[in-house]
């Protein structure tokens, strides 16, 4: 599969802002099953500095200030990718590794840092009172790792409702898990605290995924949005990716923009302007197949 991605944030300041400093995650990142055709970032009014960086997870991102007054600010990231399937998706999940011997395996010398770094809590992703327990009903003692993240997903995604605008990024996880509700950075977030409760491996994978329209009805421009889903390692398959918002096993729908330990880590796009009022942001995303 072959998309094009365009991501558009534009803020308008209540009064002129004076200086900002921005970082942008919206770069699609290079991975087995993803090669990146092209990627673009236009800035209007025109940055002061403009500088590509990357983070401590190897993801670039993107620097820029403005050091004149200005009170609208327009991001535009465009891209092209190109997704094959990934080894997993003919995996047999019966034949996994049985999930307790990799959790004790993680906890040895011989792992690597940078796989072990993620059964750790993160800053949203505390493992939460209960969080075990929910997790459990799936992990069965000496059940294969992937059947049994299979099952959590799939009951991720039927114990809580998806609901715009019922949870902030301050939404603590435990009142998500009290009131099974949220979009998809809460359901990512939930099912990382059950993984990691259990000494598990698994990391935040921020992206996009195709919005399709309803059938006999128009695609709307604008209508996509940015997305979330979860990493799990499983040897040998590697990084195996799930989607508990679309009750999904990741195959080549999912562009692939950052890893991290949680959203804090791969904000779209955050940083600090100098201004005397307040400011309205508008995000919009549209993500279209090409044709191969």
């Amino acid at each position: 599969m072959r998309y094009q991605v365009r991501h558009i944030t534009e803020y308008k300041y209540d009064f002129p802002a004076s200086l900002c400093h921005n970082l942008i995650f919206q770069t699609p990142q290079r991975f087995a099953y993803q090669e990146v055709e092209s990627h673009d970032c236009k800035i209007d009014p025109e940055p002061s500095s403009f500088v590509r960086r990357k983070d401590f997870f190897e993801n670039e991102f993107l620097y820029f200030s403005l050091h004149k007054t200005h009170q609208k600010l327009k991001v535009t990231s465009s891209c092209k990718v190109a997704l094959s399937q990934p080894v997993w998706m003919q995996a047999d999940a019966s034949a996994t590794v049985p999930w307790e011997v990799l959790a004790s395996e993680l906890q040895t010398p011989k792992v690597l840092n940078d796989i072990r770094q993620y059964y750790l809590e993160s800053p949203y992703v505390p493992v939460i009172t209960g969080v075990k327990d929910y997790a459990l009903a799936s992990f069965t003692p000496h059940r294969p790792i992937m059947e049994a993240v299979l099952e959590l997903n799939t009951r991720i995604n039927k114990d809580f409702k998806f609901t715009p605008g019922f949870t902030e990024i301050s939404t603590p996880l435990k009142e998500v898990f009290k009131e099974k509700k949220g979009v998809c950075q809460d359901f990512a977030h939930f099912g990382l605290s059950c993984l990691r409760s259990l000494g598990l491996a698994a990391r935040y994978m921020s992206g996009y995924i195709e919005t399709i329209p309803a059938p006999g009805q128009k695609k709307m421009v604008g209508a996509d949005a940015s997305h979330a889903w979860i990493a799990v390692y499983i040897p040998p398959l590697g990084w195996v990716e799930f989607d508990s918002t679309n009750n999904l096993l990741v195959s080549d729908q999912h562009v692939r923009v950052a890893v991290g330990r949680d959203f804090g880590d791969v904000v779209p796009m955050k940083g600090i302007v100098y201004s005397g009022g307040g400011q309205e942001m508008e995000v919009k995303v549209d993500v279209n197949r090409l044709a191969d």
